[in-house]
């Protein structure tokens, strides 16, 4: 054919069209933050989600726990001038709940779905919002996790929220306005027409103020289920909904397909234990050859790294409270260092670490003893596996095991003349420690674009990739500026860029791998800042680690001042 070619359109395969979009609604009185990811197939069913307090990101539910349900999810962020609110009110103005409730109104127009496909969840304040706008909009479906009724009292004893909804003074006829905001509406209409879920358990410190006088006001509901936890894993506020997430999904499955699942009054979890079996268990545990070491959160920050997790021995000691110190082992080879950890208390330990009986831990946790960190000043270059050692002398216990990581990362910091890497998974922690410049090979390709210094100010630019190491995520490697000098090296983290045109020129033929990213650059292209390098004659390098492997460049020489 010899007719032009029409210009290229997106491919909707290539396209994730249930992928989750954050937006800022701005048409209301205030503006609302909220997520949404449409839903699978015909699903034709909305599910709203409110959250409670300390929401990752301001988001509850927003991880694994509702991405395998078929319907479209909208997710509203509760953060009004830095504040919450319950999704209600601003100094008793309503206005925020107009502005919530038109971004509601507008999602169902635009997905033609009525009040009938529509389901709302909520943990906490978020639960409470759950049956506020369910009960008040008419919402059909609400599932309502520890909430709180007495919403007036309750924020009223957490003043920065209270001022914020109740006004400065916060006086009694506003705090009695919000108390009766759910309960009248229940007295008034008992939920007819809903089907509502309430999550809790008399383990929560709220249920005898909060949950149990308000019981009574669903019995005119026709389809009231009211899911009440006994768990040696549930102890507090905050467990149940995670206890329960299998179930919450569960129902928001089917009420996604137009099932009324009727539960009715279930008591789950299982707390009558054997309490003889339950002691002779743990005491073997704690006898058995075994130790728990989780790093939970790591970073390095200046010539010292911070490890903070869990470490303790599992099961119960048939002594009362069992004093016990524990330290941070680093091994190479014949090369062994030991830095003590402080004791910190842990929280849900009993139930993140659950093995048939529950066990509380409550000292369970550890970090540095100093807030700096621990110090990698006197550690020799190598490869060095952590390990986790905790004592108890009056039980006559002294273990030690290999630290291993709640999730994969992968941290790399330029300290000096060399680099440190922390990299831990599932079955181990290493602390690596090499030189900052590495091999000078023929399978660089290297190009400095634009370099320029400017007092103490030092920029760099260009295209640094090794023939056949994937460089086409933004993750694949950390960069590094190095300058080494007679008496002293310093080093600096690069940033990277995606540029295609600059980077293509580089690539062989024949060469099939992707290095998009592979263009280093100083922050912002701003240059970086060498007060505190020593006046002198600098050779300069560009250092890439990835993998494995470190490799570098030479990008000339400067002068300091």
């Amino acid at each position: 054919m010899t007719t032009a070619l029409p210009p290229l359109v997106p491919n909707l395969a290539a396209v994730d069209r249930r992928r989750v979009v954050t937006e800022k609604d701005t048409a209301g009185a205030f503006p609302v933050e909220y997520r949404f990811r449409p839903a699978e197939g015909d699903a034709r069913h909305l599910i709203v989600v409110f959250s409670g307090l300390g929401a990752p990101n301001g988001y509850h539910f927003a991880g694994k726990s509702l991405m395998e349900l078929r319907a479209n999810i909208l997710w509203i962020r509760d953060d009004f001038d830095g504040h919450y609110s319950y999704y209600m009110c601003r100094d008793m103005d309503f206005g925020i709940e107009a502005s919530v409730s038109a971004i509601i109104e507008r999602t169902l127009a635009r997905l033609g779905l009525g009040r009938n496909q529509v389901s709302l969840l909520g943990v906490s304040k978020g639960g409470s919002a759950a049956l506020y706008y369910g009960l008040r909009y008419g919402y059909r479906n609400i599932v309502t996790v520890v909430p709180q009724f007495l919403i007036g009292s309750y924020v009223r004893d957490r003043p920065v929220t209270g001022q914020y909804m109740l006004g400065e003074l916060m006086p009694q006829q506003n705090v009695d306005l919000l108390d009766g905001a759910v309960p009248e509406m229940l007295k008034a209409r008992g939920g007819q027409g809903h089907n509502i879920y309430l999550f809790s358990s008399e383990a929560d410190e709220q249920y005898e103020t909060e949950i149990d006088p308000h019981l009574q006001l669903f019995w005119a509901c026709e389809n009231f289920n009211f899911i009440r936890t006994d768990s040696p894993m549930v102890r507090q506020h905050g467990e149940v909904s995670g206890y329960n997430m299998p179930l919450i999904a569960g129902l928001l499955s089917a009420l996604t397909e137009g099932a009324d699942p009727r539960l009715g009054f279930l008591e789950n979890g299982n707390w009558q234990v054997n309490e003889v079996e339950r002691q002779s268990y743990l005491h073997e545990q704690r006898a058995s050859d075994a130790l728990t070491a989780v790093v939970k959160k790591q970073d390095i920050r200046g010539a010292n790294i911070l490890l903070s997790g869990d470490a303790f021995i599992p099961g119960e000691t048939p002594h009362s409270l069992p004093m016990t110190t524990k330290s941070l082992v680093m091994e190479s080879g014949s090369r062994q260092f030991e830095f003590p950890l402080a004791t910190t208390e842990a929280k849900y330990l009993y139930s993140q670490y659950f093995d048939r009986f529950a066990c509380d831990y409550p000292y369970g946790g550890f970090e540095p003893e100093t807030p700096s960190g621990i110090s990698m000043k006197g550690i020799p270059v190598g490869v060095y596996d952590l390990s986790v050692r905790v004592t108890s002398r009056t039980e006559g216990i002294d273990r030690r095991t290999p630290l291993v990581a709640r999730r994969p990362f992968d941290i790399r910091r330029p300290i000096g003349g060399n680099e440190a890497a922390l990299i831990g998974d599932g079955k181990q922690v290493r602390l690596i420690r090499r030189p900052i410049v590495g091999q000078f090979s023929a399978e660089t390709a290297f190009s400095l674009e634009t370099t320029w210094l400017r007092e103490r100010t030092l920029h760099v630019e260009g295209v640094f990739f090794v023939h056949g190491v994937e460089a086409g995520e933004r993750g694949h490697g950390q960069y590094y500026l190095v300058l080494q000098g007679g008496d002293a090296t310093y080093s600096y983290r690069l940033g990277m860029s995606r540029k295609t045109a600059a980077i293509r020129k580089h690539v062989r033929r024949g060469d099939f791998s992707s290095y998009d990213f592979a263009y280093f650059a100083t922050s912002g292209y701003n240059g970086v800042d060498l007060q505190r390098a020593a006046a002198g004659v600098y050779e300069v390098c560009i250092s890439l680690s990835t993998g494995g492997s470190l490799f570098s460049a030479s990008a000339g020489s400067i002068t300091l001042e």
